[in-house]
């Protein structure tokens, strides 16, 4: 007896309709991947680079503190009663100028030290115009530092003397601060208190570790 062929059927469907399907699958999956490590690769490039931008515009500034003016400012401020050296610089549009002081000043030298220093600004660089905002620009920002040495182990804080002049362009006139001396007196007694008793505590423990 014969045996009867089976007959195969055709499939209906299209042999390319996976493959389609896979790629599309892989494309999707792709776009965010591209995306995310395009944006790791920019921000590790430009990780030794600054980030550049100016918070002033064309019209600030103007006019500009030049390095000739500041020279000549440093020449002046030498001649100062009482000032061993003077420097001056200029960093984000702040002039700072700083009087380093006989040891032996006190807050009334460092004061009219100050007075002294303020006035050669103004005669050279005029505070209403170079340190005082005008209409729709900005200006300068001016401090004087006096002091009378830093301390260390040969200077003490008990005859230290630092006095501090600001004068902002958005001011109306110059602010003078004693840095050595407290403006809530009871407030800074109190945490000096508290720092000496933490320190207190730290020494206590360190004595009964290193007597075990």
């Amino acid at each position: 007896m014969a045996k009867m062929k089976r007959k195969r059927l055709a499939s209906n469907k299209p042999t390319g309709q996976g493959h389609k399907l896979v790629w599309f699958t892989v494309i999707i999956i792709m776009i965010p991947v591209v995306i995310v490590g395009y944006v790791l690769l920019t921000s590790m490039g430009g990780q030794n680079r600054p980030v550049e931008g100016s918070r002033f515009s064309k019209t600030d500034l103007d006019p500009a503190i030049t390095d000739s003016s500041i020279s000549s400012l440093e020449t002046s401020l030498t001649s100062i009663d009482n000032v061993e050296k003077a420097s001056v610089d200029l960093l984000s549009a702040t002039l700072r100028v700083h009087l380093d002081l006989v040891d032996s000043a006190t807050d009334d030298v460092a004061n009219q030290a100050l007075d002294s220093a303020y006035n050669i600004v103004n005669d050279q660089l005029p505070i209403d115009t170079y340190f005082t905002n005008k209409d729709g620009s900005k200006m300068y920002d001016l401090e004087i530092d006096s002091y009378n040495y830093l301390i260390d182990d040969t200077h003490t804080a008990d005859g230290w003397t630092y006095l501090k002049l600001t004068k902002t362009g958005a001011s109306k006139g110059p602010v003078t601060d004693n840095m050595t001396t407290a403006k809530d007196p009871e407030l800074a007694s109190q945490l000096k208190a508290a720092s000496d008793q933490i320190q207190q505590n730290i020494e206590n423990a360190q004595n009964e570790e290193d007597g075990q």
